[in-house]
């Protein structure tokens, strides 16, 4: 099925300063982004140092890794939103959460 956007690939979003072209990429790159860091984490839950530490949820490398996982969920929403403001169903990002425990936590990404 195809959908007719009314919008041109090189118009800029109202209120964004992404074009439709540019939106549509860096969704992209962010939802690759994302199922990379989710790899991560699930690789870092089997990982010793997860395991040898009591599960600890405050250990630097769980608490890196969710600030990671946080940014990347907001710009999918983000950009998310802009697409929907011109047709485009775009929800793969829709339904994560940002886990706001680890924002507390300084961390230099």
């Amino acid at each position: 099925m195809t959908k007719h956007i009314n919008y041109g690939l090189h118009e800029t979003i109202e209120g964004s300063h992404r074009t439709l072209s540019s939106a549509v990429e860096m969704y992209a790159i962010y939802y690759s982004d994302w199922t990379e860091v989710l790899e991560e984490l699930s690789q870092y839950y089997a990982s010793d140092e997860w395991k040898n530490n009591g599960y600890g949820q405050d250990l630097p490398r769980h608490i890196e890794l969710n600030k990671k996982r946080n940014a990347i969920i907001r710009e999918l929403q983000d950009i998310g939103k802009q697409l929907r403001s011109v047709g485009l169903d775009v929800d793969l990002g829709d339904h994560a959460k940002v886990d706001e425990y680890f924002e507390q936590f300084e961390y230099a990404a």
